[in-house]
């Protein structure tokens, strides 16, 4: 089945499959957020840059996702702090908020129309879990000096989920939401009309590190390079196997109802806001502009998305709107996407620096993937100190290296999920 955000794009990108050899200074694998910014970027700077995409430009996660233009990191900055010290946390939080007014600034500067909109709400599905909502809204207005975020009451929470499964939480006004695939397609637009060369339907089967380049082979040629970015989050398969083991790829899923009557969307979601809540396995909800409910819910780790999407996302969709049973799905999707251990992204150099890789954003990559082409090409450019400080981010390997990572995930998964219903 087509995905709403497919179906609702502003325009194509088509672009030729690459044929032949290229010789460049920049050869990106991935045209998802990272590989388009950093192509959008370096081109911007005079760069000879190519772009490989292995299917069409953000056919990915990058044109699936949530929609989610959210701050900060994907693990909240109590956790950061114990983990890192608060120095080092605070340094991450400050990259996560430059990324949120990044993803806006590209936004307003490329003209990019894709229904942005303020202001993510986070319930809790546990009423033991909102003491813990208070302190952190209240640390960061104290610790951070964050005001954007305040702490809605039980009845609040549930006013604005129209829902009462939910107790209270936070909500952020700074956070936004948007239409993820029109706002990948605009920074391609973007990157195209400044001069990067972006090929479609194009895989890169291997490369090979030389002493002064780097060639990249892809089906119908190859590309000799200065440099290649990594840039293929929960596809980078076993292109580079140094990283299989710190990259776990995710499929997750979403549908989009029938459109909404206006009382409905009223008692939903009053405030045409976004929700993202508690549950480990997250369950993510807003409304798109021609007010349907798009809905996020469950995820796997078979090596293919699942064909019967709707049962598996309907389910929680149904425990949260019980009004909304058997209500008409137009659409059914999914993506893969890319965690980490630590759901911390995952940056680094191989190879003297010829290599370079920006990936695992752990289901928050709407601003900090895009963001990251910006951080990846200053790398290049010059001035690397914000990839330096992401570079030092703790690593770790998933349980049984990249062989015995998803057979160990799915257990975790599984006694995770059970703590969700406890």
């Amino acid at each position: 089945m087509q995905s709403y955000y497919q179906a609702t794009r502003n325009f194509d990108i088509d672009q030729p499959v690459l044929n032949g050899e290229h010789d460049v200074d920049v050869c990106i694998i991935g045209g998802g957020y990272t590989g388009l910014s950093s192509a959008l970027y370096l081109a911007n700077e005079g760069v000879n840059v190519v772009l490989v995409e292995s299917n069409k430009i953000a056919s990915g996660a990058s044109g699936a996702n949530g929609g989610q233009v959210s701050g900060g990191m994907r693990r909240d900055q109590f956790y950061l702090e114990k983990a890192l010290g608060f120095q080092k946390a605070k340094a991450l939080w400050c990259i996560g908020e430059e990324a949120k007014y990044h993803a806006k600034d590209l936004i307003d500067k490329y003209k990019i129309q894709c229904d942005y909109k303020k202001g993510i709400a986070h319930p809790n599905h546990k009423q033991r879990y909102c003491e813990e909502s208070k302190r952190y809204v209240d640390h960061m207005i104290n610790k951070y000096d964050y005001k954007d975020m305040t702490y809605l009451s039980d009845n609040e929470m549930r006013e604005v989920t129209g829902s009462d499964t939910y107790y209270g939480g936070s909500f952020d006004e700074g956070e936004a939401h948007c239409h993820p695939l029109n706002y990948a397609l605009g920074i391609a637009k973007a990157a195209i009309a400044a001069g990067a060369k972006v090929y479609e339907n194009t895989s890169a089967i291997d490369y090979k590190v030389h002493d002064s380049y780097v060639k990249v082979q892809t089906q119908n040629g190859t590309i000799k390079a200065d440099r290649v970015i990594l840039a293929c989050n929960g596809y980078l398969d076993n292109l580079e196997k140094r990283l299989t083991s710190k990259i776990l790829p995710m499929n997750n899923y979403i549908v989009a109802t029938k459109p909404l009557d206006d009382e409905t969307v009223q008692k939903i979601n009053p405030r045409d806001i976004a929700f993202a809540d508690s549950r480990f396995v997250i369950n993510y909800f807003r409304l798109s502009a021609d007010k349907r409910l798009l809905f996020g819910g469950g995820e796997n780790y078979s090596k293919n998305l699942s064909k019967n999407i709707v049962p598996i996302v309907t389910k929680p969709l149904e425990k949260i709107y019980p009004f909304l049973k058997d209500i008409k799905i137009d659409f059914a999707w999914g993506g893969k996407l890319a965690i980490t251990m630590n759901r911390l992204p995952f940056f680094t150099t191989l190879y003297n620096d010829k290599v370079i890789s920006a990936q695992g954003y752990s289901g928050q990559g709407v601003a900090l993937a895009s963001y990251s082409g910006k951080i990846v090409s200053e790398k290049i450019t010059g001035n690397g100190e914000t990839f330096d400080i992401m570079s030092k981010v703790p690593r770790q390997s998933f349980p049984g290296g990249r062989f015995l990572r998803n057979p160990s995930m799915k257990i975790g998964m599984l006694y995770y999920s059970l703590l969700d219903r406890i």
